[in-house]
């Protein structure tokens, strides 16, 4: 059942401790709580409320025994959950604070069960010997031990709880060392002796904390009456445990291992990548170890295996959290960009998988430290840990740091992207990728240059492929013995040519004849390619050069080539031979 199931095994009776009732009623006061405002009124609602919430639980428990049915009705149903309301007056009465937070609700469970155990067995002193809120400010004492014992009760004085008197957080946390020092001592007449006693015909325990420990008794899932058939090898315990609730937790464990590989295989019949597939196993784990520990409580396994199993399912649970935050991230990354058709190489890419990767990353730093402060660590040691450490980092790691910030950079400026033709410095070609590190560059060398992104972030970057225009130049040489008229209507076609062609800018176009060469007349054709890239460039200028060439054919018109005429004069005679 719920929490006072796993309670069962309290004090019976409402003289248990010879202290006089609460008048106060949790039926008709909902919002009450303990009272803790001193040794006397801590003690006395911790006591209160485990006798009365056995009280309850007791009729319930006792009605199930006896009716042989495998699973309570819904009245024991009911008397239970009126019982968790009373229960809960007691744990409000102990400092867990020294418990570690990730399995503090568990462990708390069985530090309320070990502390009645050890009040059960010791001597308590009368109610009025024990100093109430004026007699310890009279006295200026802030801590009260029970006498002749270890169990403190101690004003808190930080925190949420400050100006209540609660058992210290040191006696909770060593609770267990204390119950096993008086665990072989008789017990006092008491509600623990009685319950010993009422079940023995049920159990081999003998035990108040060992019914609770070794029977099902109060395990929802597991019928109450087979503890009546349970075999005795089954009791057997190894680790403090018994071999009933070792086959519990395997079972446990064995079918976390099924769903995740019942899930792989439902990945590989759906074709999952492989980041997927790793994913979805991540979160499987993710939710069983979340659970192990409360799997421990439902199978009343405590003690150091409980905490031992705590502390691992705690670990592994954010460990493997932070691991799936990282990987989680590249998955969705690359599942946008496939579903996007983006390049694999592109800037935007590039841009949506810095941006998740940063994400996960920073996820995964907050999941460890909650993980850590989960475990006990103070969280704030942690982040003072990680901020020397990241000063540490960031000083070995500069160039490497600059560069990503570059990248950052270069990927929301978006000065180029793949397949821009571009020159940084003395290098220039076409962008093959942008990454995290470092641009790419293949030369028309066919050769790759790597370009740290923090010098290309500081660099002058030339962008040939961010041009709107593209710019053409060149000379149509003529021979000089072309006619004048051939000359202007052969020009007149070369402008014509221009101004039709579809893809020229008819805003700034130059066609003229502009110089005397030495062996040739030169029309200079100055115009503008309105052409999205290198090789629409190339295509339309070919285009452009094939009709010059057919209108210098229809036109009759010969282009010029380098020539050279040589003028020789006539020897002189051989008559004159002596004047020179």
């Amino acid at each position: 059942m719920k929490f006072s199931f796993l309670l069962v095994c309290l004090l019976i009776g409402s003289n248990a401790y010879a202290l006089p009732p609460d008048k106060h009623s949790p039926d008709n006061q909902p919002l009450i709580s303990a009272d803790t405002s001193s040794p006397r009124a801590t003690l006395q609602s911790f006591m209160t409320a485990v006798d009365k919430g056995l009280m309850i639980e007791l009729k319930a428990i006792l009605s199930h025994l006896s009716s042989g049915r495998l699973y309570p009705n819904d009245d024991e149903k009911r008397q239970t959950s009126e019982s968790d309301k009373v229960f809960a007056e007691a744990l409000e009465t102990l400092d867990f604070s020294g418990l570690p937070p990730g399995f503090r609700d568990v462990l708390s469970v069985e530090q309320v069960i070990l502390l009645s155990e050890i009040l059960a067995r010791i001597d308590l002193p009368d109610l009025e010997a024990v100093p109430d809120h004026e007699m310890m400010k009279a006295r200026g004492e802030k801590r009260w031990t029970i006498p002749h014992s270890q169990l403190e009760i101690i004003l808190i004085e930080e925190g949420p709880r400050q100006g209540e008197y609660l058992f210290s957080a040191r006696t909770v946390a060593n609770l267990g060392r204390y119950h096993r020092r008086v665990g072989n001592l008789p017990y006092k007449p008491s509600a623990p002796q009685r319950f010993a006693e009422a079940l023995k015909p049920y159990t081999s325990a003998t035990t108040f904390y060992d019914i609770y420990r070794y029977s099902t008794v109060g395990i929802e899932f597991i019928p109450a009456s087979w503890m009546l058939d349970m075999p005795a090898w089954l009791r057997v315990r190894i680790i403090d445990v018994a071999i009933w609730q070792w086959l519990g937790l395997v079972m446990y464990v064995l079918l976390g291992a099924l769903i995740v590989w019942l899930m792989r295989i439902v990945c590989w019949k759906f074709r999952c990548n492989a980041q997927w597939n790793l994913f979805i196993s991540a979160s499987i784990v993710i939710v069983f170890a979340g659970l192990i520990t409360q799997q421990c409580a439902q199978l009343h396994i405590s003690g150091p295996v409980l905490y031992v199993t705590g502390i691992f399912s705690v670990a592994v649970l954010y460990l493997v959290a932070a691991w799936a935050a990282f990987i989680g991230a590249g998955t969705i990354a690359e599942t946008i960009v496939n579903l996007q058709k983006l390049g694999t190489g592109s800037i935007d890419s590039q841009l949506i998988r810095l941006g998740t990767r940063l994400s996960g990353l920073l996820i995964a730093i907050v999941l460890l430290i909650e993980g850590a402060d989960e475990l006990g660590f103070p969280a704030y040691s942690v982040l003072t840990g990680l901020g020397i450490g990241g000063l540490a980092f960031a000083l070995a790691a500069r160039e490497t740091l600059a560069n990503l910030l570059g990248s950052i950079v270069i990927m929301f400026e978006k000065p180029f992207r793949g397949g821009d033709w571009i020159k940084v410095g003395e290098a220039e070609g076409m962008v093959e990728y942008v990454g995290f590190r470092s641009t790419r560059i293949r030369t028309f060398l066919d050769s790759l240059i790597s370009i740290p992104n923090s010098i290309v972030v500081n660099a002058v970057v030339d962008n040939f492929g961010m041009r709107k225009r593209r710019r053409q130049r060149f000379f149509v040489q003529i021979t000089y013995n072309t006619p004048f008229e051939k000359v202007k209507i052969f020009v007149a076609g070369l402008r014509k040519i221009i101004v039709d062609h579809p893809t020229t800018d008819k805003d700034v176009y130059h066609i003229h004849l502009n110089g005397f060469g030495e062996s040739s007349l030169d029309i200079l054709l100055y115009y503008f390619l309105l052409a999205p890239d290198f090789a629409t460039e190339l295509q339309e200028r070919e285009v452009i050069m094939l009709q010059i060439l057919e209108l210098a054919t229809e036109l009759e018109v010969e282009f010029a080539f380098p020539t050279q005429t040589l003028h020789i004069d006539d020897c002189p005679t051989e008559g004159n031979s002596n004047n020179i």
